[in-house]
């Protein structure tokens, strides 16, 4: 994450120009791409930081309030609306499109048209920018994933990565760069054909203001048929200035400078933009095209300079508006293209899943599954009907065999593995279920605790109240030892007084807090002796239990040593006295 994050604030630091003061910025690229990997909200402030950069960048703040609250709807929507492990199935393109559609948008012409007061049309194409760039930071960043999971998880035992996920990455991918590249591409010749026409209207007039000078009558005449805004100066080779908007010249001179050569393509056009703050749309609109030419005087020797300047509000606000339509296409383009992947990407996974659960199914009459439009899935659909109605017709022969060997089994499992008296377990079924968690805990690694609890003053409460009384105080025992224990627990019955829990996931620190509670559960059942009519409840019959813990350590234990180190504990807390709880291996533990 903390690599991601540099290569967010990395990409900021070179955006892509598109036109004039339109750039796209790829920092939000590896926020996304990193709360794809691991649904983490460490992706909001990884966003922030990227997003912070575009306020230096374009000049306002507004732009990283926007960015920054698209991070917190993509991650409240992953982890809400995508299930663990679904993160490849291109809801997040969406997710993004809903966002810019409903909020990002609005927000944009919010903060660019009413708090920063730009021009319309420079509204207009920042909000379909913006738009589009969040879009294709999220495709980017989808398309990433992809090829993420793809190749780690090349022939490895893992989930993959969903038919859906590649081939929506693939539509997209597919329609966003070209849809991208030809906009560019007819955004650029539209810059140069517009800026060569500028150029050559500047050149014209340069030339016939470098035969005429300011005092000639002509010259206002000339100028008002030019059109307004459009001024010249002349400088002799001895510092003689001639200007037709003194005052013009002299706020260009102060205020404004060489927008560079990023957006102007003619070497020999420059355009002039203010040098005070400000949103970096609105220094364009502002600037004036320049034109500047050295001739020779005819007069004497020397030379002279005549520069000609207009103002580009005109040209820039034109190519601003085909640049809005360009990118207004794009991203329409983009939308239906992620609206038909995503169908044409269920599709086939539902095509493709009727086969799997067909194959994984294991109901009793399978269903004849749908055909699909695709050659390959078709043919492979009718052959698996072929052989479900094989499947069917052998397993109607089967079912009455297998109820009656079913039932059978389990009436004989019951027998054999079940103490007659309390239902549990008896010590066969211990020996068979110990041994089997063993060795997947082992494998797995999950936790695994033996508790032995041994009954007090059984023996004397069936010498003194006899054995049935001694086996109904044994079943309510166990009757309330189940209500305390866990489903994955089991319960098992290993002698005469003798019990054995098995608490699956259990590890020592639980398995002490279980036993306490099985402690109390046994200590709060009482029995009254049917022989004995006790409105007092003092000849109530109850006991107590001592319990001995030992937690599975896989490196060390087996099936049988675990079984043993919870005996030893439990012999060692019988020989403190009743009602004692001591764990293996460790001090005791009281009562």
């Amino acid at each position: 994450m903390a690599l991601l994050a540099g290569l967010g604030l990395l990409l900021n630091f070179w955006p892509v120009p598109l036109y004039y003061g339109i750039q796209l910025v790829l920092g939000s690229v590896p926020p996304i791409l990193a709360l794809l990997l691991w649904r983490t909200w460490w992706a909001v402030p990884m966003g922030i930081l990227p997003a912070l950069q575009t306020w230096k960048l374009w000049g306002h703040p507004w732009a990283a309030v926007i960015f920054t609250l698209e991070m917190v709807w993509l991650t409240l929507a992953v982890r809400r609306f995508t299930a663990p492990g679904q993160e490849d199935n291109g809801r997040v393109v969406l997710f993004s499109m809903a966002y810019w559609l409903v909020l990002g948008a609005p927000l944009v012409l919010l903060f660019y048209g009413v708090v920063l007061g730009l021009d319309p049309t420079n509204v207009q194409i920042a909000a379909v920018k913006q738009a589009f760039n969040g879009v294709l930071n999220t495709v980017l960043a989808f398309a990433g994933l992809i090829l993420i999971r793809g190749l780690l998880t090349a022939g490895k035992h893992s989930p993959g990565v969903s038919l859906r996920g590649v081939i929506m990455a693939l539509a997209l991918v597919t329609i966003l760069m070209p849809s991208l590249l030809i906009s560019l591409a007819a955004g650029h010749q539209l810059e140069i054909a517009v800026q060569r026409g500028a150029l050559d209207g500047l050149k014209t007039v340069n030339l016939l203001f470098s035969q005429i000078s300011a005092r000639d009558q002509n010259t206002q005449l000339v100028m008002k048929q030019l059109g307004e805004g459009l001024a010249y100066r002349r400088i002799e080779a001895n510092g003689t200035l001639l200007s037709s908007d003194p005052a013009l010249f002299h706020r260009l001179d102060a205020d404004f400078q060489d927008g560079g050569r990023v957006n102007v393509h003619e070497p020999d056009l420059a355009i002039l933009i203010p040098r005070a703050k400000g949103p970096t749309l609105s220094k364009w609109v502002k600037g004036y095209w320049s034109y500047s030419s050295q001739y020779r005087n005819t007069a004497g020797r020397g030379t002279y300079l005549v520069q000609v300047v207009e103002p580009a509000r005109p040209v820039v606000i034109r190519l601003q508006q085909q640049s809005a339509i360009l990118l207004a296409g794009a991203f329409a383009v983009v939308l239906l293209g992620a609206l038909a992947s995503l169908w044409l990407g269920r599709r086939f996974e539902r095509d493709f899943q009727q086969v799997l659960i067909a194959l994984e199914e294991d109901n009793a009459q399978l269903r004849p599954l749908r055909l699909s439009a695709v050659k390959e899935l078709r043919n492979l659909t009718l052959l698996i009907n072929h052989r479900i109605q094989q499947v069917n017709s052998l397993g109607a022969r089967l079912r009455q065999a297998n109820a009656k060997l079913r039932s059978s089994r389990a009436e004989l499992k019951m027998l054999l593995r079940c103490d007659p008296l309390t239902g549990c377990g008896n010590r066969e079924a211990l020996e068979i279920r110990l041994q089997e968690e063993v060795d997947r805990c082992g494998r797995s690694g999950e936790a695994l605790s033996c508790l032995v609890l041994d009954v007090d003053y059984l023996a004397a409460i069936n010498r003194d109240h006899g054995r049935r009384a001694g086996d109904a105080l044994l079943q309510g025992l166990t009757l309330a030892l189940r209500k305390r224990l866990p489903i994955a627990d089991h319960l098992y019955r290993l002698q005469n007084d003798c019990f054995v829990v098995l608490a699956i996931g259990c590890p020592e620190q639980a398995a002490f807090e279980l036993g306490q509670q099985l402690q109390t559960a046994i200590t709060s059942f009482y029995l009254t002796p049917e022989s004995a009519a006790d409105p007092s409840g003092s000849n109530r019959l109850r006991t107590s239990c001592s319990m001995g813990i030992s937690c599975f350590q896989p490196d060390h234990d087996s099936s049988d040593t675990l079984l043993e180190r919870a005996q030893e504990a439990l012999a060692t807390a019988r020989s403190r006295g009743a009602e004692q709880l001591v764990r293996a291996d460790a001090s005791p533990a009281g009562s």
